[in-house]
């Protein structure tokens, strides 16, 4: 019954957001405000039905009711219970209708603020996207099926993904889902502007950067999470493998990256306009494209989802959406020119431009890299994988260059500035970080890749810091403690200052990238118990085995002391687990780390008498990259939060 409840939900909310989006539209471009007011206030209904069908889908893996599909295709009872929320969102459907949720909740929250901050563009922003949400209703209802019923229902069900049994994925994956979808609201914003016009055209600045850096934010939530997840359960030592689901959140990131930077251009000099309209617009291309790499594309990936044909129904979704904005686009050009052009080739907005160019340069070598097996395989029916020592070869360089224009960009001036300018607000970081690479090289940082990668993450660093020190300097010259000085620093600009806390996080993540990179070390030991071995300054001595049967799956687990200069680290417990319904084995990897670097133990097999193969790593500044996410989503937080105002008012009322 509660499951014939939830699907009748979900279908009911399909037809309810095709009735608010014609109220929306037409009452626009009518003029008609009762029939805007009605689709605002029917919008309300949307998230309680969506959220009936997702208590009804939970309700049934609660209850390992194995009639309904998916629930038998992703649980039984062996699972822990505490991964039904895992489970939930493990397969097509069930992540289809969180999204469905997270997108109606949005909606709210967006339609909000929009139609508050930015009334002009808010219905025709609002419109868009919830055709958007009305596709991914439709295509949960009528084509994924949560609800299904089987004809023979089974006794036990198939079981857990046994690689999302890990207590990253109660986080990665709604982030990772989140994001992505979160990306429609400054695309639909967009829209909005260019469907309301001339007038449209600067109203949705705010909002739009506001969003766009939400949505930066909650995808590099996912990206982190997804890297540490795979850093500590795949068992490969690493965490990047530029995976094409991977690069299927990187490339929104990058286009979202450059857009929250561009905004700011078109908010302080007016120009842009329409680079800013690009952005979106193939951001939420790109987004869609994931959308189709992990719903069963011909793109093959370790994280993808099980086959299927809905893929080609997002691809050709994605195909409408970036006809119709195009279109848009061009029917609306002559909205976008500026009276303002580029004034010097060194100042802010150069610096900007030259930036942005090159994130979309990355995204686009990424999204040829990831398809390329495809169209080599529809040419030539050639099986083609395009591997990391490509990304890293090609990206590797033109992200450095990102780097280094975020260390330079923020301090120069606005419209123009000369080349002794420029000079001279550089000198500094500058001597600064080459006097540190010398010492560094001292210590025997040698390869020249690595030792440029450290300079300019240096250079970065320095400028960041000095912007501050200057500051504080000059208040303390007029009386307040450093302290206070920097708080208020903050408080005076906190775009700006919000954003430099985040550059000050990309070069956390780039200093620990280059690390891991260049200076890694992995040797494989075959031991028995009791024995020891040694790699680097490290030995670690292989204790025992234990070995647990939970019926669904064999645990097994190898303990280790380990010793670094003869100084005691304490125990280690490194795990393989192996799931015979799924002929697949997972494996939670030993990791000892701290700001210099991780000690790393997987276990690869064991045989009967505990003899056993492990794979061990040293990863130099590993931990750099895992302390960038808080920093970097602080500075967003900052960046987009509203100036505090610290003066007092004098005065009593009322006695």
């Amino acid at each position: 019954m509660i499951v014939d409840i939830g699907n009748f939900s979900l279908i009911l909310s399909c037809v309810l957001c095709t009735y608010i989006a014609s109220c929306l539209f037409l009452g626009r471009a009518l003029s008609i405000n009762v029939l805007i007011a009605s689709g605002k206030s029917a919008l309300y209904a949307v998230p309680f039905l969506v959220a009936i069908a997702t208590f009804a889908l939970v309700y049934a893996f609660v209850n390992n009711d194995f009639s309904v599909q998916y629930v038998a295709e992703n649980s039984n009872l062996e699972m822990p219970r505490v991964y039904t929320w895992v489970a939930f969102y493990a397969g097509n459907a069930g992540s289809l209708l969180f999204i469905c949720l997270v997108f109606s909740i949005l909606a709210i929250i967006v339609s909000n603020h929009v139609f508050k901050r930015a009334p002009i563009i808010a219905s025709y922003s609002m419109g868009t996207m919830i055709i958007i949400l009305t596709f991914f209703l439709a295509v949960t209802a009528f084509l994924a099926e949560p609800f299904q019923r089987l004809a023979n229902v089974p006794v036990n069900g198939e079981g857990i993904n046994p690689l999302l049994v890990h207590f990253g994925m109660f986080v990665h994956p709604p982030m990772q889902m989140g994001g992505l979808i979160a990306v429609c609201i400054p695309f639909s914003l967009g829209i909005g502007a260019m469907l309301s016009g001339k007038h449209g055209i600067d109203t949705w600045i705010d909002v739009g950067r506001f969003w766009g850096m939400l949505s930066w934010s909650v995808l590099t939530i996912g990206l982190i999470l997804g890297s540490w997840w795979a850093y500590t359960i795949l068992g490969w030592g690493g965490y990047w493998a530029w995976d094409p689901v991977e690069n299927s959140a990187l490339m929104p990131w990058l286009v979202l990256t450059a857009f929250i930077h561009s905004i700011i251009v078109q908010k302080r000099r007016g120009m842009f306009r329409m680079w800013n309209i690009i952005l979106v617009i193939l951001a939420f291309t790109l987004a869609e494209l994931g959308m189709f790499i992990n719903r069963g594309g011909p793109v093959p990936s370790v994280h993808s989802f099980a086959q299927s044909t809905m893929g080609w129904v997002f691809l050709s979704f994605m195909v409408f959406t970036m006809i119709i904005s195009l279109l848009i686009f061009v029917f609306r050009v002559k909205i976008f020119n500026s009276d303002r052009n580029l004034e010097s080739a060194i100042c802010r907005e150069s610096a900007f431009l030259a930036q942005n160019v090159l994130f979309v340069i990355v995204a686009m070598v990424t999204l040829w890299g990831t398809l390329y097996p495809v169209f080599a395989d529809v040419a030539s029916d050639t099986d083609l994988t395009v591997g990391k020592p490509f990304f890293d070869l090609v990206n590797g360089p033109l992200l450095l260059l990102i780097v280094m224009l975020m260390s330079v960009g923020p301090v120069l001036p606005w419209r123009k500035t000369t080349v002794s300018q420029a000079f001279r607000l550089l000198i500094y970081p500058f001597v600064s970080s080459l006097i540190l690479i010398v010492f560094l090289i001292a210590l025997g940082i040698t390869q020249l890749p690595a030792i440029v990668g450290i300079w300019t993450c240096f250079m970065a660093v320095f400028t960041i810091s000095q912007e501050w020190i200057k500051g504080s300097i000059a208040r303390h010259k007029r009386g307040e403690n450093y302290a206070v000085a920097i708080i208020k620093i903050l408080n005076s600009n906190r775009t700006r200052y919000g954003g430099y806390i985040v550059h000050l996080g990309i070069a956390m993540l780039a200093i620990g990238a280059i690390g891991s990179s260049f200076y890694d070390v992995q040797q494989d030991f075959v031991l028995v118990p009791g024995e020891s071995a040694k790699i680097g300054n490290y030995e670690f001595n292989y204790l025992n085995i234990k070995e647990s049967n939970f019926g669904d799956r064999i645990e097994q687990s190898a303990e280790f002391q380990v010793h670094k200069k003869q100084n005691n680290l304490g125990g280690m417990v490194a795990t393989r687990t192996y799931y015979p319904s799924h002929n697949i084995a997972a494996t939670r990897a030993a990791i000892r780390s701290n700001p210099i670097e991780d000690f790393y133990i997987v276990p690869s097999e064991f045989d009967d008498d505990g003899k056993a193969v492990f794979r061990v790593y040293v990863n130099p500044l590993v931990w750099w990259m895992w302390a960038a996410g808080p920093v970097m989503i602080l500075g967003a937080l900052i960046a987009v939060s509203h100036k505090i105002n610290y003066q007092q008012t004098v005065g009593t009322r009322g006695g």
